[in-house]
């Protein structure tokens, strides 16, 4: 596996517990948790080269935010349930 496996799930993970910390239980917050998981989103683009991963294709990007969204939901889900 490398980078353009572990770096999405481990910033879906961050992006979950941020989105869980700044919404808290507050239902009307939704929206801004979904916010912070386009910026993660986002960040791949500036953060993968830096680990020698190019993410050029529509295919990588899909994988990329597939990976980061469904971590991400898990994460925002335990911590809500908690």
């Amino acid at each position: 596996m490398s980078a353009k496996t572990y770096l999405p799930l481990l910033m879906g993970i961050i992006a979950g517990v941020i989105s869980f910390l700044l919404t808290g239980e507050f239902r009307s917050r939704d929206p801004f948790g979904i916010i912070i998981l386009v910026v993660f989103i986002y960040l791949h683009k500036y953060v993968l080269p830096r680990f020698g991963e190019e993410v050029g294709s529509g295919k990588d990007w899909l994988a990329v935010g597939f990976l980061t969204l469904t971590t991400w939901y898990i994460t925002w889900t335990i911590l809500l349930n908690l």
